[in-house]
C-alpha cells in the first residue's frame, strides 16, 4: 500500500483542486465540522469527500469519521493527504454501509452538480444511514436572497460555467428548483440551524429526517 498512498499524494487534480477551494472552502469546512462536533455525533460520514480536506487539520478528531468519493483517484489523494482516516471508494447514490451506521452525514457541495434523480437517491440513502437522532449537514447554493448574494452569483456562476456539460446544466436545475432549502423540504429533512454565506450565495443547513 505505500507505493500506492505515495503516488496518491502527488495525485495532480487533487492539488489543484486544493490550490484553488482550499482556502475559499476553509470557512465552510470548519462550521460543518463544529456541528458535529458540538453534539458529537459519531459515527461520522462525508459523502463526496472529493480530496478529504474536511478531515485534515482539527476537523473530525473527535470521533470516528469516514470519507466517500466515486473517484477511487481522489480517494487515493484524500487517504495519502490524512493518513490514518478510512476513506472509500463508492457511490454515494448506492452507500456500501449498513442502516443506522452514522450519526453525522454531510455532504458539501456535492448535490447542485448531479441530476435531480441522483440527488432525491442519495438523499434516500443518506436517510437509510442515519441512526435514529442523526442529522445531516449540507453546504451548498441557494437563490440570492439580498443584493450582495446576487452579486457573489456572477463568480459562481462564472466558474460553474467552466465546469461546463452536465455540471453546469445540473446547477442550473438545482437553483430553478429552489435551491438547497426548497431541496432537503422536498426530500423530507426538517431544518434545526443555518448559516448562510451571501458571497456566492451559500447555504449550510443541518437538518433532520421528518
Amino acid at each position: 500500500m505505500r507505493p500506492l498512498h505515495r503516488k496518491g499524494f502527488w495525485y495532480i487534480p487533487g492539488r489543484l483542486y486544493d490550490l484553488a477551494f482550499g482556502l475559499i472552502f476553509y470557512g465552510s469546512r470548519r462550521r460543518v465540522a463544529t456541528a458535529v462536533e458540538r453534539d458529537g455525533l459519531y459515527p461520522w460520514l462525508d459523502v463526496c469527500c472529493g480530496t478529504g480536506s474536511q478531515f485534515r487539520g482539527s476537523g473530525g478528531t473527535r470521533g470516528p469519521v469516514f470519507g466517500l468519493d466515486k473517484s477511487c483517484d481522489m480517494i487515493r489523494y484524500a487517504a495519502a493527504r490524512a493518513p490514518g482516516r478510512p476513506f472509500v471508494c463508492g457511490d454515494a447514490a448506492r452507500l456500501p454501509f449498513k442502516d443506522e451506521a452514522f450519526r453525522a452525514v454531510t455532504v458539501s457541495f456535492g448535490l447542485h452538480d448531479k441530476s435531480a434523480d441522483i440527488r432525491h437517491t442519495m438523499m434516500a440513502e443518506a436517510r437509510r444511514v442515519l441512526a435514529p437522532g442523526g442529522r445531516l449537514v449540507a453546504v451548498d447554493f441557494e437563490n440570492p436572497w439580498n443584493a450582495k448574494s446576487q452579486a457573489g452569483t456572477l463568480v459562481v456562476r462564472a466558474v460553474e460555467r467552466l465546469a461546463g456539460g452536465e455540471h453546469y446544466r445540473n446547477g442550473r436545475d438545482f437553483l430553478k428548483r429552489g435551491g438547497l432549502r426548497a431541496f432537503l423540504r422536498e426530500n423530507g429533512f426538517v431544518e434545526t440551524a443555518r448559516h448562510e454565506i451571501e458571497v456566492g450565495s451559500i447555504s449550510i443547513v443541518v437538518a433532520s429526517p421528518r
